[in-house]
C-alpha cells in the first residue's frame, strides 16, 4: 500500500527530505563535472564539431526517453529502485573507458550518464511532488532547484581542476565517487521513500485539462531551447566577442548559474504565494529577454548584465514551473516525466536550431535573438492559462494575442542582415575555433554565398588533413602504416609534399611524421620514457610518396602523419583562395589568431601576450599571412620544483619532448601555410638558429619570438610592433 501523504510529509519534512536533496547533489555534482571536462577533451583531441554535438544530443536524448519512463515507473512501483539503480550503474561506468580508452567511449558513457541523470532528476521530482502541496511545494523545488543549480555550478570548476593535467581518469574516478555517495545517502532514505509517487486511487488523468498541461509543456519547452543554446553556443560568442583568458570566460559563463543558486532559496519563499503560471511565464520571458540582449552583445558590461539578469530569470521560473507540473495530475511521476521530456526536446532543438543559423547566417548572435523570440512564443499559452484562470477569458486572450504579434514582429526584423558603412563579417566554427570572415566590400550580393562556400571548403579539407578522421586522407595513411600505400586527395597530397620540403631545409625540427608521439592523446603530459622506442619512427626521410597517383606510404607500423604544424595555414590559404576567384578584392581570413589578409588595404593584426590578457601590440600588414605558435594553447603547468618549463604540445622530433627554446612565435609570410610551417618550426628551434635559417631559406618572411623571461628577438625585417596603436580592421 502506498505510504500516506500527511504521514509520509511529516517524516520528510525532518530528515528526508534533505537526505534526497543531498542525493541529488551529489549525482548532480558527477554529472557535472564530466559533462563540462567532455568538451575540453573533444577540444584538445580535435575531435570535431560532429563528435562534440551527436554527444551531447546523444545526452538529452537519453534524457529524453528515461524521463516519461522513469516517471511512470515510480508512480507504480515507487522511486528507491530506479534512484539506487541509476546512481549504481553510473559507479560502474569508468570501467568501460578502462577497457577501451579512447574519446568514443566517453561519448558512449555519456549517453548512459544521460540515463542516469534523466532518471535521478525526474524520480526526485516526483518523490518531493508526491509528498506535499500548497505554499510549501514551491519552496520545497526552490530548494531543489538551488542544490541542482549548484552543482551545475560546482560540477565544473571542479573538473576544470582534475583536468588541469589532461588526464581525464581523475574526472571519470570523482564521477563516480560522487554516484557512490548518492546511492549512499539514497540507501540511507530508502525506507522512507514514497512505494508510489502517485495518489492513492489514481486514474493516471491529466487533470486539470489537456490544454493546461501543454501549455506549461511549451512554456518548459521554450526555456529548453534557450538553455541549450546557452550550453552551446555561449563559449562560442564569447570566443568571437572578446579576448579573454580561459578563467575570464569561465567566469563570465557561470554568472547565469551563480545568481540563480543564489536566488532560488529567497524567490522560493518570497514568490509562494503568488500565481505559480503567471510567475513562471514572468521568470521565463525575463530569462527570454536576456537572451536576446546577449545576442547583440560585445563588451563584458553586457555580458555580465545579461548573465545576471538570466539568473533572475531562472530564480523566478524554476521553482513554481516544478509545482505547475507536480500538480498537474495525481500521478506526479508521469507528469514531471512528461514535462522534463519536454525541457529536453528543447535542450536538443536550441543547439541544433543554433548551429544551423550560424551556418546560413555567419553570425553568432543572431541565433541567440530567433532562440528568444521563439522562446517566448512558447510561453504566451501559459500567460493565456494564467490570466484565465484569474476570471479573464478575454483579457487572457488579448494578452496572448498582442504578445504573439510582437514577438512574432521581431522576427524578421532579425533575420535582415546588419550591414555596417564599410564591413560585411562572417563567422563559423572550424577547426575547433571560431573562424571571422571580413570582407570591405559590403555592395557584393553574392558575398554571404560567397563567404559561406569558403566556410564549407575549411570544414572538408579539415576532415581530409585532420589524422583523427579515419575517412580523411592522413587518417587513412596512418591506418595503413607497414601495410600498404594509400591514395590520397590532391590536396592532401601537396601538402604533404610541401611539408617534406620544410622537413628537409629545417634538418627534421619541423617534421610531418612526428605523429608517430602525437598522435597519442595527452601526448605531452606523459612521460619521456613513454616513447622512447618511438624515436626510430619519426624521420620524415622514410616517407615514401608517389606523385604519379597521389600515393602516400608510411613504411613501419606505428608511423602516423601530423600535419598540425601547417595544416591550419593551408585550409586558411584554401578560404582566401576561394574569395579571391569569387572576385572579392580585399578581405581578411582569420582562425583562431592566425590571419591571412589580401587585397589593397592594410591591416593591423594584434600580437597575443603569452603569459598574460590581452596583446602586447600591434603590426600592420598587407597581402601577408600571420601566424603564431605559443605554450599557451595546450599545457600541463609544472607540477615539482625540478620541472621549470611548461609541457606542451609543440614537439621538438630531436628531443622527444616539448621545445622550451621559446613560449611564443609570429611570423609573416605570403602565405598562411607557409606563415603556420616556420612558427612551429622557429619555436622549436629558437631565435639564434631559427634567424639563421629564416636569412637562408626564406629571406622574404619576417619572424618574432618571445623568450621565457619575456624578452623579445626578431628577424631585421619584421614588421614595427606598435604598443600604442588599436586595432583597426
Amino acid at each position: 500500500m502506498p505510504i500516506h501523504n500527511s504521514k509520509l510529509s511529516q517524516r520528510l519534512s525532518r530528515l528526508n527530505v534533505p537526505l534526497l536533496m543531498g542525493a541529488v547533489f551529489a549525482a548532480s555534482m558527477g554529472t557535472g563535472v564530466f559533462t563540462f571536462t567532455l568538451p575540453l577533451m573533444n577540444l584538445d583531441e580535435k575531435a570535431g564539431g560532429m563528435w562534440l554535438g551527436s554527444g551531447f544530443a546523444g545526452y538529452f536524448l537519453a534524457k529524453l526517453l528515461i524521463a516519461p519512463l522513469s516517471g511512470n515507473y515510480a508512480d507504480k512501483n515507487g522511486s528507491t529502485k530506479p534512484l539506487l539503480l541509476s546512481c549504481g550503474l553510473a559507479i560502474l561506468l569508468p570501467l568501460l573507458y578502462l577497457l577501451h580508452p579512447v574519446i568514443e567511449t566517453l561519448y558512449v558513457i555519456q549517453f548512459i550518464l544521460g540515463l542516469c541523470a534523466g532518471t535521478v532528476r525526474t524520480v526526485s521530482m516526483a518523490a518531493i511532488g508526491a509528498s506535499m502541496d500548497g505554499d510549501k511545494l514551491s519552496s520545497r523545488f526552490a530548494l531543489l532547484s538551488a542544490v541542482m543549480n549548484s552543482s551545475f555550478l560546482l560540477g565544473p570548476l571542479l573538473g576544470g581542476l582534475l583536468y588541469i593535467d589532461k588526464d581525464y581518469l581523475p574526472v571519470l574516478g570523482a564521477m563516480s565517487g560522487f554516484m557512490g555517495l548518492a546511492f549512499i545517502v539514497f540507501m540511507l532514505c530508502a525506507k522512507h521513500l514514497p512505494t508510489s509517487t502517485a495518489e492513492p486511487d489514481c486514474t493516471g488523468d491529466i487533470s486539470p485539462g489537456l490544454s493546461h498541461f501543454l501549455s506549461i509543456l511549451a512554456a518548459l519547452f521554450g526555456r529548453g531551447m534557450g538553455i541549450g543554446s546557452l550550453i552551446a553556443f555561449y563559449p562560442v560568442l564569447l570566443k568571437s566577442s572578446l579576448q579573454l583568458s580561459p578563467g575570464s570566460t569561465a567566469l563570465l559563463f557561470s554568472i547565469p548559474s551563480l545568481v540563480t543558486v543564489l536566488l532560488l532559496p529567497v524567490s522560493g519563499r518570497l514568490l509562494a504565494g503568488f500565481d505559480r503560471k503567471l510567475t513562471t511565464s514572468a521568470g521565463m520571458l525575463i530569462s527570454a529577454l536576456a537572451l536576446y540582449i546577449l545576442g547583440g552583445c560585445s563588451g563584458i558590461p553586457g555580458f555580465i548584465f545579461t548573465g545576471i539578469l538570466s539568473g533572475i530569470g531562472a530564480a523566478i521560473s524554476m521553482p513554481p514551473s516544478m509545482a505547475v507540473c507536480s500538480e498537474l495530475g495525481c500521478a506526479k511521476g508521469r507528469a514531471l516525466g512528461y514535462a522534463n521530456m519536454a525541457a529536453n526536446i528543447g535542450f536538443m532543438a536550441g543547439p541544433l536550431f543554433c548551429g544551423i543559423m550560424v551556418s546560413s547566417s555567419g553570425d553568432v548572435g543572431t541565433p541567440f535573438k530567433l532562440t528568444a523570440i521563439a522562446g517566448g512564443l512558447c510561453t504566451i499559452f501559459l500567460i493565456s492559462e494564467g490570466i484565465r484562470e484569474k476570471g479573464h477569458k478575454k483579457a487572457g486572450l488579448a494578452t496572448a494575442a498582442l504578445c504573439a504579434i510582437v514577438l512574432t514582429l521581431l522576427i524578421p526584423l532579425n533575420l535582415k542582415q546588419e550591414k555596417s558603412d564599410e564591413f560585411f563579417r562572417y563567422s563559423d566554427v572550424a577547426m575547433g575555433t571560431v573562424v571571422n570572415l571580413t570582407i570591405p566590400e559590403v555592395k557584393n550580393k553574392d558575398i554571404r554565398i560567397n563567404a559561406k562556400e569558403a566556410i564549407a571548403i575549411m570544414h572538408r579539407l579539415q576532415k581530409d588533413l585532420d589524422h583523427r578522421d579515419k575517412r580523411g586522407s592522413i587518417g587513412r595513411v596512418n591506418h595503413e602504416a607497414g601495410k600498404k600505400s594509400v591514395r590520397v586527395s590532391e590536396k592532401a597530397f601537396e601538402t604533404i609534399k610541401r611539408g617534406l620540403e620544410i622537413s628537409e631545409k629545417s634538418g627534421g625540427s619541423f617534421d610531418i611524421t612526428i605523429g608517430a608521439i602525437t598522435t597519442t592523446p595527452f601526448y605531452y603530459a606523459l612521460d619521456k620514457s613513454r616513447f622512447a622506442g618511438h624515436k626510430e619512427l619519426i624521420n620524415y626521410r622514410l616517407l615514401e610518396i608517389a606523385p604519379a597517383e597521389n600515393r602516400v606510404f608510411l613504411p613501419k607500423k606505428g608511423m602516423a602523419l601530423d600535419l598540425g604544424g601547417l595544416a591550419k595555414g593551408t585550409i586558411i590559404d584554401a578560404a582566401a583562395d576561394h574569395l579571391r576567384a569569387s572576385e572579392i578584392k580585399t578581405a581578411m581570413v582569420e582562425a583562431g589568431g592566425d590571419f591571412m589578409v589580401f587585397g589593397d588595404r592594410e591591416w593591423s593584426i594584434g600580437i597575443r601576450n603569452p603569459r598574460g590578457k590581452g596583446i602586447i601590440g600591434h603590426i600592420r600588414v598587407k597581402n601577408s599571412a600571420v601566424c603564431g605558435s605559443g605554450d599557451y594553447y595546450q599545457f600541463i603547468t609544472p607540477v615539482s620544483k625540478d620541472e621549470k618549463t611548461r609541457k606542451h604540445h609543440i614537439f621538438d622530433p630531436a628531443l622527444l619532448q616539448s621545445s622550451a627554446a621559446s613560449i611564443a612565435t609570429t611570423t609573416v609570410a605570403p602565405d598562411a601555410e607557409t606563415a603556420d610551417a616556420l612558427a612551429t618550426t622557429i619555436f622549436i628551434m629558437g631565435p639564434k638558429k631559427g634567424n639563421e635559417f629564416m636569412d637562408k631559406h626564406f629571406p622574404d618572411c619576417a619572424a618574432m619570438w618571445i623568450l621565457p623571461d619575456m624578452s623579445i628577438v626578431s628577424t631585421k625585417n619584421f614588421p614595427k610592433i606598435n604598443t600604442q596603436s588599436k586595432t583597426e580592421q
